[in-house]
């Protein structure tokens, strides 16, 4: 079955150059907006007055999954306004009402139902925007929209809606308070703006005007709003208060439980300074309820990079994204190499270390003027950083300084060009107080294409500098820099990219930023087919190939060459296929993997595959499976992995997905330790990782839900054979003697296992009790377990058994955060 779906794929990627093209015809659409004397009530019912007259607009056209045809049902929808707000009405006509879809799901979720959404883009500068969207159940889904980095969930607008499905389809119904928005300030406002519905059980999507999937660019292909006059932008003056308290139960290694408790409170603040920009702070911030890192066995010279999950680090901060230059887990966390200069004696160890900073305050300023010309400043102060370091020699303590008083801060300026274009001057900075170094970094990006969108010219760099501290009398050897520069044909079926990527052996923007590896030169190649349009059994596909050539930049010699295949398939069964075919065909050279400056390790070329297909989501029970095989030069090593994960929509209130993944490197050959010369030694190991993960989401309504996600990982490393490192980079065998234990028993092998164990749960309850306001009850459970040198268990029931057996910690908090408008405050003052 599986060789079948294989042939198959292929036979499509050869049949795609034969498949019809996508209609690129559509029409401008434009719809005034009117101002109403009474506002209408907003309940899901079109019997306002205001709704009896004002103008709709009609004929919505596919883009899923047939470009440019008439989507099957009616909608109309028709924009009034006040003083206040803006009002839309959604008349979405349905043929068989008693089948829209309307699960569940929470905010800023998706889930298997309709929706309708508006998108606006006050500046008409087809790079940014913003989204509302709800269901037939009345769920809100809002985001911001970019042209660079699509979208931005996170973001959290506070406004109203209301849906009720009725005999001839369903009916939405939005409240958008101008304070919600920016917009020039001028007399007479002219948005960019569309419109957008899915019909869930045709898996049918539409827009008002027209989108071409072929045309780069949802943002730039907008109808126009006129018809609101006279409305100046309104004060934007927001405050969220909270209160939170936690309880912490940490079990320790004497079968004993301490319990902790604290009580917080604090403000956040949101500040409209003029019509365009606007200032956001959070004072006293509490992160105490953010999920669980999925943390991994990291065996390779490289940091792993989280996801920050702290609300205000990820809402809004699409312009300090710019040049990948800010790394918001920076502010706030240690980085992985904290603790690596720490000086012991041989009596002494570490008891105490904080891998957390306290975040003592927090601000960030960001919008963008009429010209087009947007402007984000961050700044952040943490708290320093003790670690007690024990003896056991004695009962003496000591305090060691591991990171400074520090204040975080980046500056952005992105202009807005011709034809969606764009360039941006981006500075990160970090001060430490006391004889720590300080560190800048600054950089630039730019997007530059043609009138038609057809073709574009991309690329950035970044240099950066220390001072200060070690680099005290630094003669600038250490700068470094980073650039690139890409050619792009970026609209039609035929798609390219060229481009090359440098970054010098001394860049290093990790004081505020993320880099996995410097020293490096990249070239690439990337074509891709894409057809949009539907044919035979397919609803659309792609399949590119790429080809990277990489060398080290110093000394300027070759380290590797890359090449990848990929298809993407969806059927008219809404089942998609996915196929990866790569291969590095030849032996290559790894500087990185030695952990030794000058050394080399000479990589084996390898030749692998990996898929999966995903069904339909609108089934009751739905699946999705993969899976993968490399197969090395050598022929005793290679890795295989799969993975499955069921989903089941029990009713439309709860959803349970279950996810396995599971990896196995046999005979891998990869860096173990150093021996006593500090050379590196390297081993023959078999690489085990198990994954699992059930999550269940239950929506009591559409403003409250119950959300648990459960993770068990363990993965760990048992060693057969031990290599030095030869100067040319080979492997060659060992008089390395092994591991010796603290009873002085040689471990041999299993002295260099590893093995990572974490069991995680994070349970969340949200009501958003009014707008804005909500409470939140979160539990949490984390246990967790790094050795190394000692048994691993041969079972994963057996390894779960181990990881349970370990100290837990558990952490029950509820917080209470309040929405107050000042505006409306001082509204309700006057009439009092």
């Amino acid at each position: 079955m599986y060789h079948k779906h294989l042939v198959y794929l292929f036979v499509l990627s050869i049949a795609m150059i034969y498949s019809p093209l996508a209609n690129g015809q559509y029409e401008n659409k434009s719809l005034e907006a009117v101002r109403c004397d009474i506002a209408p009530k907003i309940d899901g019912s079109l019997d306002d007055v205001c709704w009896m007259s004002a103008p709709k607009a009609k004929g919505f056209v596919e883009d899923k999954p047939d470009p440019g045809t008439g989507m099957s049902q009616e909608t109309e929808v028709q924009i009034v306004y006040d003083d206040e707000a803006m009002y839309i009405a959604f008349m979405n006509y349905d043929s068989a009402p008693d089948s829209i879809l309307q699960q569940l799901s929470g905010r800023d979720s998706d889930g298997n139902s309709d929706y309708v959404a508006i998108t606006f883009s006050c500046y008409r500068d087809g790079i940014n925007g913003l989204t509302f969207a709800t269901t037939p159940t009345g769920e809100q889904w809002d985001a911001r929209e970019s042209g660079t980095f699509g979208e931005d969930v996170s973001w959290n607008g506070v406004w109203d809606c209301r849906a009720k499905i009725v005999a001839n389809g369903w009916i939405a119904e939005f409240k958008i308070p101008f304070a919600a928005i920016r917009f020039p300030d001028s007399p007479e406002q002219l948005w960019d703006i569309n419109f957008v519905r899915e019909v869930r059980r045709f898996r049918e999507h539409g827009f008002w005007r027209g989108v071409d999937p072929e045309v780069p660019g949802y943002l730039t292909q907008m109808g126009t709003l006129s018809g609101i006059k006279n409305i100046t932008p309104p004060k934007r003056i927001f405050l969220y208060p909270y209160a939170s308290y936690y309880e912490n139960f940490l079990e320790t290694s004497e079968n004993k439980t301490l319990r902790q408790t604290a009580w917080n409170a604090g403000l956040d603040v949101k500040i409209g300074l003029n019509d365009a920009f606007t200032l956001d702070a959070t004072l006293v911030p509490d992160f105490g309820q953010v999920i669980s890192d999925q943390r991994v066995l990291n065996l390779t010279p490289f940091e792993v990079q989280f996801q920050d999950n702290r609300q205000f680090f990820i809402e809004g901060t699409e312009l300090f994204s710019k040049g990948g230059l800010f790394y918001s887990r920076r502010v706030g966390y240690l980085r992985d190499d904290a603790y690596r200069g720490l000086s012991l004696t041989e009596d002494e160890y570490l008891k105490e270390g904080p891998q957390t900073l306290q975040l003592l305050n927090a601000s960030k300023v960001s919008g963008r003027n009429s010209k087009g010309l947007g402007i984000g400043v961050f700044n952040a102060v943490t708290d320093r950083a003790i670690a007690i370091v024990g003896s056991t020699a004695s009962d003496l303590e000591r305090s060691v300084e591991i990171n400074p008083v520090s204040n975080y801060s980046v500056i952005v300026l992105d202009q807005n060009l011709k034809n969606n274009s764009y360039v941006s001057l981006i500075n990160t900075n970090v001060l430490r107080i006391g004889e720590a170094y300080d560190a800048n970094v600054i950089g630039t990006e730019f997007d530059l294409r043609d009138k038609r969108n057809r073709f574009s010219i991309t690329g950035g760099g970044a240099y950066n500098r220390k001072t200060g501290g070690i680099y005290k009398n630094d003669d600038a050897n250490d700068d470094g820099y980073t650039a690139r520069f890409d050619l792009n044909k970026i609209d039609g079926n035929w798609r390219f990219s060229a481009g090359t990527a440098v970054e010098s052996d001394t860049y290093d923007p990790r004081d505020l930023g993320f880099l996995f590896a410097n020293n490096s030169i990249e070239n690439y190649l990337w074509a891709q087919y894409r057809v949009f349009k539907p044919f035979w059994r397919i609803n659309n596909m792609n399949t590119s190939l790429s080809m990277n050539y990489n060398r080290l930049y110093n000394p300027g010699v070759f380290t590797d060459v890359y090449l990848q295949s990929t298809t993407f398939v969806n059927t008219r069964s809404f089942t998609t296929y996915f196929l990866n075919v790569n291969s590095s065909p030849i032996r290559g050279y790894d500087y990185f993997e030695p952990r030794t400056e000058g050394r080399y390790f000479r990589t084996f070329s390898y030749v692998g595959t990996n898929g999966w297909i995903s069904t339909d989501y609108r089934k009751v029970v739905a699946l999705d499976i993969g899976g993968g095989i490399r197969d090395y030069e050598n022929e005793e090593r290679v890795i295989l992995s799969w993975n499955v994960s069921p989903r089941w929509r029990v009713n439309d209130h709860l959803m349970l997905v279950y996810n396995y993944d599971y990896e196995k490197h046999t005979n891998d050959v990869g860096y173990a330790t150093q021996d006593d010369l500090s050379q590196p030694i390297f081993g023959r190991r078999d690489v085990t990782t198990h994954a699992t993960t059930l999550s269940a989401n239950y929506a009591f309504n559409p403003f409250m839900t119950l959300n648990c996600r459960v993770r068990y990982y363990w993965g760990f490393t048992k060693y057969k054979e031990f290599y030095d490192l030869a100067e040319n980079g080979e492997i060659i065998p060992s008089g390395f003697a092994g591991f010796v234990d603290d009873s002085g028993v040689n471990q041999e092998y299993s002295g260099a296992d590893q093995s990572f164990a974490s069991f995680t749960i994070d349970m969340f309850y949200r009501w958003i009790f009014v707008p804005g306001s909500e409470l939140s009850i979160v539990w949490k459970n984390d246990v967790s377990q790094y050795d190394r040198g000692k048994p691993i268990p041969s079972r994963l029931v057996d390894g779960v058994d181990y990881t349970f057996a370990q100290p837990q910690n558990n952490n029950i908090s509820i917080k209470v955060l309040y929405f107050l408008d000042y505006r409306s405050l001082m509204s309700k003052k006057n009439r009092a």
